[in-house]
């Protein structure tokens, strides 16, 4: 009878203890469904804060510890014909193609076809300098090669559709002094990675396009991921704006992607993005040493083909990409297993701040959200400093114009536009993405600076 007894108490004691753990586990659940719930209420508040301001303009996706628990699309694919941007939009990812590019070097590394240390001019003989510049020198930024953007005669030809060998590209910059000694300094230069592309087309035997597909693409199965956007046709293709709002949407062309090229000539959706992040996670693509030792900061903090940033104490590996008409960016903590995703049709200088503002909320810590800018009254001793007709360097000009304690841009014999003080020396447009700035230094000509998306102009006070 006792041992009955201890046996009946036994399982009743087994199925409280099973109840309460039942009990507890569906709380947990409820607790993470509550908490899962918060953070994508959180997600989307700080995305619809930057669209506010029309800064974002696209895709997001958030994966946080095993799971996607974000994605969400805002504005508009096409304004004019009111398609809404969805998860599925095809986006021009722009410099973050540079991350593909550097892959598949340090693919090439592992299968014993280069070394980081190999100079350039083991594949390109006729290079100058080539044999003082190596690979590594250009995955990190540290090459001293003349940034192509630079090129007037390259600048405009991205804004045409124009096609051109891949060798001419070098032209634009391959005769140029270098900017400083190999390996002395970082700057950022798309020149780096026009050069990698042609290193990679030496050793594969294979377009650069079709070199990406079979190292990347098609083993992560990308499919939505391709190289010449212009000729892309989706019911997914995103518009390009150079600046958009809800009464003001500008268009702006593709850039010629035979010109951008393994520098940032890549498009693709968040989806296909998640599956880059996954493999490169699970080393799929290379190894984990191989992946470790590309995101190993160089100077000023750049990888091969990555950003590494030290974020809340915690290692961030990011790019971003920013071309007239879109803007990425793509940030991830593989020990955490967060990535974050966001895809803009928009040119925006504000969506690397909108990542790691998604970041600080995901990691607890305190974030600001923009506001929209607002008007400062200025006196009119300063307004009147400012007025005049500053020269442009094409020999247009710009006339600041004073009328009723207020001042006014006029770009030669155009309509006059109302300027408002943001500070003493820098306006803004009413619903327009221009910054204007002004520099007045003692025995100096003053100067006017007028940015507008990736494009800046100077001129001086006649």
């Amino acid at each position: 009878m006792r041992s009955q007894f201890h046996i009946l108490a036994f399982w009743g004691l087994l199925c409280l203890f099973s109840t309460f753990c039942s009990l507890k586990a569906q709380e947990q659940t409820r607790f993470n469904s509550f908490n899962q719930e918060k953070k994508k209420e959180e997600i989307d508040s700080i995305i619809k804060a930057f669209a506010g301001i029309n800064k974002f303009n696209g895709t997001a996706l958030v994966h946080y510890q095993h799971q996607n628990i974000f994605e969400r699309s805002y504005g508009w694919q096409d304004a004019g014909k009111k398609i809404p941007n969805q998860d599925k939009s095809v986006y021009q990812i722009a410099s973050l193609t540079k991350s593909f590019t550097a892959l598949v070097i340090v693919k090439l590394n592992e299968e014993g076809k280069l070394t980081f240390k190999d100079p350039i001019s083991k594949f390109i003989p006729d290079y100058p300098r080539g044999n003082e510049i190596t690979i590594e020198h250009l995955l990190t930024h540290t090459s001293g090669i003349y940034e192509v953007l630079r090129n007037t005669t390259y600048f405009n030809m991205l804004h045409t559709g124009k096609s051109i060998a891949k060798s001419k590209a070098l032209s634009f910059f391959k005769n140029e002094p270098l900017d400083f000694e190999p390996g002395s300094q970082f700057s950022y230069t798309n020149s780096g990675y026009i050069v990698l592309g042609m290193i990679i087309e030496k050793i594969t035997g294979l377009s650069y396009e079709n070199a990406v597909r079979k190292n990347i693409l098609e083993p992560l199965k990308m499919t939505h991921t391709g190289f010449d956007y212009s000729a892309l046709k989706s019911p997914y293709k995103t518009v390009p704006y150079s600046y958009i709002s809800k009464t003001k949407q500008e268009r702006t062309q593709v850039w010629n992607s035979t010109l951008t090229g393994p520098a940032g000539q890549i498009y693709s959706t968040v989806e296909d993005l998640y599956r880059y992040y996954m493999g490169m996670r699970d080393y799929k693509i290379v190894s984990k040493e191989a992946f470790k030792k590309a995101t190993t900061p160089y100077l000023s903090g750049y990888g091969y083909g990555w950003f590494i940033d030290d974020l809340y104490g915690k290692k961030l590996i990011n790019h971003g990409g920013n071309i007239e008409g879109s803007t990425s960016y793509f940030a991830m903590l593989p020990d955490d297993d967060l990535c974050i995703i966001l895809l803009n049709n928009i040119t925006s200088k504000k969506l690397e701040k909108a990542g790691n503002t998604i970041l600080a909320a995901l990691l607890g810590q305190l974030y600001t959200l923009p506001q929209p800018k607002k008007e400062v009254t200025l006196s009119a001793d300063i307004l009147k400093k400012y007025t005049g007709d500053y020269k442009l360097s094409d020999h247009s000009v710009i006339h600041i114009l004073s009328e009723n304690g207020q001042l006014f841009i006029q770009y030669d014999k155009n309509p006059k536009i109302r300027m408002l003080a943001e500070k003493e020396d820098i306006f803004f447009l009413q619903d327009d993405d221009s910054e204007i700035s002004f520099i007045f230094k003692e025995g100096e000509k003053g100067v006017i600076t007028i940015k507008k998306g990736l494009s800046s102009k100077t001129a001086e006070k006649q």
